[in-house]
């Protein structure tokens, strides 16, 4: 803890005659506070409300294809699978495949990306689809 945590605590403990539950918050709050530092370092942001986005936009690739770019500005996506097709997405680097992916929309499925991702997004459709894709910002 810094020198001025210290001080408070010196002067709150005068005054209560005791500093060891206010102690333990504190270094509860300072974990949190690593954590939360660590999320973010990472990608990973608080929740926000959301007003904007972009979209529907429409995702028909049978060969891989970005169905959304990484974003540090995106909240949320949902795919919603409107054609015949069956849709299998890959969150990350790794190729989308009819064998390696995500998720794997038939159609009429709907899928929302987890919440707070911000990386890249592909897919592939098995036979041709199409699929509404609409990022939230």
């Amino acid at each position: 803890m810094g020198w001025q945590t210290n001080r408070i605590l010196e002067t709150i403990g005068t005054a209560t005659g005791g500093t060891q539950s206010i102690n333990f918050n504190l270094e509860a709050i300072e974990a949190l506070m690593v954590t939360l530092q660590a999320d973010v370092a990472d990608g990973i942001r608080p929740p926000n409300s959301t007003t904007g986005g972009t979209g529907p936009t429409d995702f028909t690739s049978t060969s891989y294809g970005t169905i959304a770019t990484a974003s540090t500005g995106r909240l949320g996506c949902t795919i919603f699978n409107s054609g015949p097709g069956t849709l299998h997405v890959t969150l990350g680097t790794a190729t989308a495949s009819t064998s390696v992916f995500t998720a794997r929309l038939s159609a009429g499925d709907y899928y929302e990306v987890p919440f707070n991702y911000t990386g890249l997004i592909g897919g592939i459709f098995a036979t041709a689809g199409t699929a509404e894709v609409t990022q939230l910002s």
